[in-house]
């Protein structure tokens, strides 16, 4: 037998004693990888965003969001650098990017029509880009592709309870858990995360003893009659619209603030948010927690309502930032979630509104904002209003779309209008609330 020279005998006595040393510790060689990734800070990679942009600096800013997401691996962050490479001109990165972003798990095939500009290059690449996004539209149109995935909220208790027992390396089980879990809790990381800071100071240090709480309540069990009830819904729908798409819905350790965030991965839906029963610890939650926080028999109607944003395809540029146009839009998935579940939509701001003068001053608000870009009075205000409901434009969208389907002769494209119009102002014409857009002050 050959000796072995210097170097190589080292080398192996070194790789043999790391070998040695990670499984006395007990962790892992993928753990040990896992720990020297670096997870961005995506508040310090977005704190100059709008400062670059108003300069032109797209380049510079996709080279940036390129780096930051290097261990990260998000699709959503692979999105965003192509959307920034395509405006600085720049269609090879920018397809390049969109193939990683498929790697990683993005599923909207309709992803250039946010991305216009790259239509029509003559380019291998660009092709095999368009043969992928048409393969990932055939398994949207199939209703078999819809599924509720809990992988990333079972896997998080582990890391969790690491976390909470030793605070003072809460922080690096929490990096772990974003780097070793599934493909969607990076995207999630990148879409509501932002940092193991705003997780720790919610999961960790905020409210542990409702998260520790949550962690029977929210278990495969509780979930499987709540994914039958969403798939027989989505059956219906597909009867009453041949062109839906299905994309995953994946239910995720959230930080208290959102129920449900669409993403080109697929549908999150925050499943702190769900944990509602007589037993629930509420001294660690603040008001609009306590308010908003629903049971676990919601989520259907969440989710329902979340993937009908999937069927929206608006080309509406005029009104695209109004509160018309966001009234309307989340109107329609309201009103269409009734439609596909046979569920009546109920609210307690649909109960505010059939007190007569409640409708006439919310009426008269509306109609005032209506082509304005304030949201306030109207959308995603919880905890910031006081003299009314929090978010009265669901209603008020609610009613408008609902009227309009109902006083449609043809059903049908009143449907399709719903979803694809290039006018939001023909849906309020076509209903019982066309009065908003007269030029008379009062009515």
């Amino acid at each position: 037998m050959k000796a072995l020279n210097l170097r190589g005998w080292l080398g192996c006595i070194l790789a043999t004693s790391i070998l040695f040393l990670s499984c006395r510790q007990g962790e892992p060689v993928e753990k040990k990888r896992s720990q020297a990734k670096k997870l961005p800070d995506l508040n310090i990679v977005f704190e100059d965003y709008e400062h670059l942009e108003n300069r032109g600096k797209y380049d510079l800013l996709a080279r940036k969001i390129y780096e930051a997401n290097s261990d990260l691996q998000s699709s959503e962050l692979y999105v965003e650098a192509a959307s920034l490479y395509l405006q600085a001109d720049n269609k090879d990165s920018a397809v390049y990017l969109l193939h990683r972003a498929i790697d990683m798990g993005m599923a909207n095939p309709g992803i250039l029509g946010k991305l216009p500009g790259l239509e029509g290059m003559e380019t291998e690449e660009f092709s095999r880009l368009e043969s992928r996004l048409d393969s990932l539209g055939k398994v949207l149109s199939n209703i078999d592709n819809f599924s509720v995935e809990t992988r990333a909220m079972d896997t998080f208790w582990p890391y969790f309870e690491k976390a909470l027992a030793e605070k003072d390396s809460a922080r690096n089980y929490l990096k772990a858990f974003i780097l070793e879990g599934p493909p969607e809790i990076r995207d999630y990381y990148a879409i509501r995360y932002y940092n193991t800071e705003n997780m720790y100071g919610q999961m960790i240090n905020g409210a542990p003893e409702y998260y520790t709480y949550l962690r029977n309540r929210m278990n495969p069990d509780s979930l499987a009659a709540l994914r039958g009830k969403t798939t027989a819904a989505l059956k219906n729908f597909k009867t009453l619209y041949p062109k839906a798409v299905f994309p995953k819905v994946y239910i995720v350790p959230g930080l208290l603030n959102s129920g449900g965030t669409a993403s080109e991965m697929g549908l999150f839906v925050g499943g702190d948010m769900y944990g509602r029963s007589p037993s629930m610890p509420e001294h660690e939650l603040n008001e609009w927690q306590n308010e908003t926080i629903s049971d676990l028999k919601a989520l259907p109607q969440l989710i329902l309502h979340e993937l009908m944003h999937y069927q929206q395809s608006y080309s509406d540029s005029l009104h695209g930032t109004t509160v018309m146009y966001k009234v309307i839009g989340e109107g329609v998935c309201d009103f269409l979630r009734e439609l596909a579940s046979g569920t009546p939509v109920e609210s307690e701001q649909l109960d505010y509104l059939k007190i007569p003068e409640n409708f006439r001053m919310v009426t008269l608000q509306l109609k005032q904002d209506l082509l304005s870009e304030d949201l306030s009075l109207w959308l995603y205000n919880g905890g910031s209003i006081e003299d009314r409901p929090a978010d009265l434009g669901y209603a008020m969208g609610y009613l408008i779309t609902k009227s309009y389907y109902e006083n449609a002769v043809d059903k049908k494209t009143a449907l399709f209008n719903l979803l694809n119009t290039d006018d939001m102002r023909s849906i309020l014409r076509g209903s019982d609330y066309h009065y908003l857009l007269d030029k008379d002050p009062e009515f």
